[in-house]
């Protein structure tokens, strides 16, 4: 399957974590309303699969060496479903918002849009209460007397 140059882009955009995204993508209007529509043509399902996609891709990272594994059979099977969901939203449930952005080529819009796509999977991971104590685990170790000191 070969991609044209803002294909490519619409599928980095969806490869590309948030917060890199923040870094070099300004949701312009069409690309504000494209992220919206893919928000809200998404299901709680989708948006699982969209962060478990995120978590798989950044695990296989050799930063994560060590801390995370991941099962090459889970993950290629997570990027087939994500194939599915990219494919579905950009040339159904979304394509007028989309075709806008791709006729223009605007590469960091496409970014954009599919940063909020992300933006709202990842914030729905967090809302796990397992999620969350897992992220907070961290506060047990901060030296108290350094915050305090803060505040001074």
């Amino acid at each position: 399957m070969k991609f044209s140059g803002l294909a490519a882009a619409a599928a980095f955009a969806m490869s590309t974590p948030l917060a890199a995204q923040s870094m070099v993508a300004a949701p312009n209007e069409a690309s504000a309303k494209l992220g919206q529509c893919l928000v809200d043509r998404t299901t709680g399902s989708d948006r699982t699969l969209v962060a478990r996609w995120m978590a798989g891709s950044m695990a296989s990272s050799p930063m994560m060496e060590g801390l995370v594994e991941v099962d090459t059979a889970a993950k290629e099977q997570v990027d087939r479903e994500m194939a599915d969901l990219f494919a579905r939203l950009l040339t159904k449930d979304c394509k007028a918002q989309a075709k806008v952005v791709m006729q223009s080529r605007d590469r960091m819009g496409m970014q954009a849009a599919g940063g909020r796509l992300g933006e709202i999977a990842m914030a729905e991971l967090m809302m796990d209460p397992a999620a969350m104590q897992a992220l907070m685990a961290y506060i047990q170790y901060i030296d108290p007397a350094a915050m305090a000191a803060l505040a001074e």
